[in-house]
């Protein structure tokens, strides 16, 4: 039986309100809902895939604290992606996680624009990196 994932739901949901924050114009809000969307299918998979726990991620002060644990956890799951499926595109996840929280930064707290062309590549890395996530 697979446990219900409060965390799959909120991915669900934060997906969903992209498109619609988007047709609104609300371009910053956009890259937050897309980032998060999929940090949370991120921590879903290193809770219920890998099997760890919050206190294994909290445990890792040393590395959270000196690269972030959001950079922590996105190097995890880049690994484990990277071993256990044959046919994934880890090299994409990386490179498309990392440019998804530059634009988020951008977003939530650079004084300068965030515009439609933001937004609208904010949502295309997000569904490239749920789809990569996907297999998990």
């Amino acid at each position: 039986m697979k446990l219900y994932s409060h965390l799959l739901n909120k991915s669900d949901l934060l997906l969903a309100a992209t498109d619609y924050l988007h047709d609104k114009g609300f371009y910053p809000a956009v890259a937050h809902c897309s980032y998060y969307s999929c940090y949370q299918k991120i921590k879903h998979i290193w809770l219920y895939d890998m099997r760890r726990t919050e206190f294994d991620l909290s445990s890792q002060n040393g590395n959270s604290y000196r690269i972030g644990s959001h950079n922590f956890l996105i190097n995890e799951i880049y690994n484990h992606i990277k071993i256990n499926c044959n046919n994934c595109d880890y090299r994409t996840f990386y490179t498309s996680i990392l440019s998804l929280k530059k634009l988020r930064v951008k977003a939530d707290y650079e004084n300068s624009s965030f515009d439609y062309d933001d937004s609208r590549k904010s949502k295309i890395l997000c569904h490239t990196i749920l789809s990569i996530l996907k297999t998990h």
